[in-house]
């Protein structure tokens, strides 16, 4: 049986909207995960990620809104949360930063705890030393608590990612930290989305977190994760990504 070889051009007219069918769900994909990160301070499950990716192409801030919680409990544990991730510790009742997470969405609630520490040097000495504690299993030397106190105050989990990228780089024969301040996508410390260019520079309009420094040599130094506090942070291999902790 003889069959006709279908034209050129008809499987083009096929193809063309698969292809970009697929590129849309898989921004949209993206733009839900990233709503999470910046709302709730995680990555969405599996059937969270379908659920919110079916109302429509529904924009980042229109996502965020609709998954900042309004009841007053979801607010107090997540304001718990982003002190964790901020401070490394969880707080106390009479913890004075612990208001300053009690409104909004987790990245709200990060960039004030960040402000907080900044306006607190003494504390945040507490924080780095706590950080390395954490990943080095020793205490912060003195030459790392400067080398961090000359630059903008990271979280607890910020600080965690970017002393890990440092100790894999320098190892073996570690020293003082030192160097430029890298976080990867793949930290243990970090939940992270990795976006496209044009979603990331959404996502910084809509969390309101620009990059340090000049931002239009931002993406050339590198500097292209998107977290609060985080502005001067380089990504490893120049990633964009969105990122809280883990």
């Amino acid at each position: 049986m003889n069959t006709r070889p279908i034209p050129l051009i008809l499987l083009v007219v096929l193809v063309l909207p698969l292809g970009s069918a697929l590129a849309q769900s898989t921004e949209q994909a993206e733009r839900v995960a990233a709503s999470f990160v910046l709302a709730l301070g995680r990555v969405p499950t599996a059937a969270e990620a379908e659920q919110w990716g079916k109302p429509g192409r529904l924009s980042l801030a229109e996502l965020v809104a609709r998954l900042t919680p309004s009841e007053a409990g979801a607010r107090r544990a997540l304001a718990a949360r982003s002190f964790v991730d901020a401070f490394g510790l969880p707080p106390a009742g009479d913890e004075p930063a612990l208001s300053a997470g009690g409104e909004g969405n987790y990245t709200a609630g990060m960039k004030q705890h960040i402000q907080w520490l900044a306006e607190h040097p003494g504390d945040y000495a507490l924080v780095i030393d706590r950080a390395y504690q954490a990943v080095m299993q020793r205490r912060a030397y003195a030459e790392e608590l400067e080398y961090w106190k000359a630059q903008p105050p990271l979280s607890f989990v910020l600080l965690n990612a970017c002393i890990e990228n440092w100790a894999r780089r320098n190892a073996p024969g570690l020293m003082a930290t030192s160097g430029v301040a890298t976080a990867s996508v793949n930290s243990r410390w970090l939940s992270a989305v990795r976006l496209s260019p044009a979603l990331a520079a959404e996502a910084r309009v809509v969390a309101g977190l620009p990059p340090g420094g000049n931002a239009d040599q931002a993406a050339a130094v590198g500097r292209n994760l998107i977290a609060a506090g985080g502005g001067a942070v380089v990504s490893a291999g120049g990633i964009n990504f969105v990122a809280a902790g883990r």
